[in-house]
């Protein structure tokens, strides 16, 4: 089984780096493609913080009750709930930040949004891909790192909108450059999870010539069994016609050389959030 350029790493990855940190990358940099991997790539989130008392102190979690009960609470209690993996007040506090009117702290709303996302709020995407629409935003490398992390990990897990958007973001080199083996890892990551579609559009970018990066044969059968598990009768037909194909040698399928993994890279901590 071939595996894609991101793999999971163990849930403490996820603790915060220090106050208005990211939480360490979900996801890290691996060597592509590999044959041979291990199981298909699983979303992994941030999940220290499901119900009042897994804050670490009394305080917190007084503050939680509060915020919860509809109560207003500080500015700077409700970032120190978010930064400690309160994914609600993470979504929250993102919203009064937006709530200043104030371009200059658009992107660390979209910071809190992204962090809510890793926390599996899916209503934080829809904000967050807006603030990434926009085109006079600046991001530092890590927080983008961050924040591309989290729509992966969203869209790994089913999230149509993270899926379409960060297809296009890819496609269009905004907000994160042209990376055209980035794309096809986020389309291998998109298949190992079982989207069928994804792995059809794998399949026939490779017939057709136009993939980004070439697979071998092995790939390519892995890539037909998953769509041939597929919901739609349309797609398993379309796909055992090609397997068909190539099984035929119909179809020419340049073999590829196995990359060497590298080890994963540790990021920095981000800035922290306007005060």
């Amino acid at each position: 089984m071939f595996r894609s350029r991101y793999i999971v790493l163990p849930a403490l990855a996820v603790l915060l780096l220090g106050s208005g940190g990211a939480p360490a990358a979900i996801l890290a940099p691996m060597a592509l493609p590999v044959a041979d991997g291990p199981a298909a790539l699983v979303p992994v989130f941030d999940e220290r913080v499901t119900r009042t008392q897994d804050l670490p102190t009394l305080e917190l979690q007084q503050a939680r009750r509060r915020m919860l009960a509809g109560e207003q609470i500080s500015w700077d209690t409700m970032r120190d709930l978010a930064d400690n993996g309160d994914g609600l007040a993470a979504f929250r506090f993102a919203q009064r930040i937006e709530a200043r009117n104030d371009p200059s702290l658009l992107g660390d709303a979209a910071f809190y949004y992204a962090t809510a996302a890793y926390t599996n709020r899916d209503y934080a995407v829809g904000p967050l891909v807006r603030i990434l629409d926009r085109r006079d935003v600046e991001f530092s490398p890590r927080r983008l790192e961050h924040i591309e992390n989290a729509l992966r990990a969203m869209a790994v897990a089913g999230d149509a909108k993270a899926k379409e958007s960060l297809t296009r973001f890819y496609q269009t080199g905004q907000p994160f450059g042209r990376q055209p083996e980035r794309a096809l890892e986020f389309q291998l990551d998109l298949a190992e999870a079982g989207d069928a579609d994804a792995a059809m559009a794998l399949v026939l970018e490779t017939m057709s010539g136009s993939a980004p990066v070439a697979m071998d044969r092995d790939q390519i059968d892995r890539l037909l069994d998953i769509v041939a598990e597929a919901e739609d009768f349309g797609l398993r037909t379309t796909g055992a016609n090609l397997r068909r194909m190539v099984d035929a040698g119909a179809v020419q399928i340049r073999p590829v050389a196995r990359a060497a993994a590298t080890a994963p890279a540790t990021p920095d901590v981000p800035e922290e959030a306007a005060p």
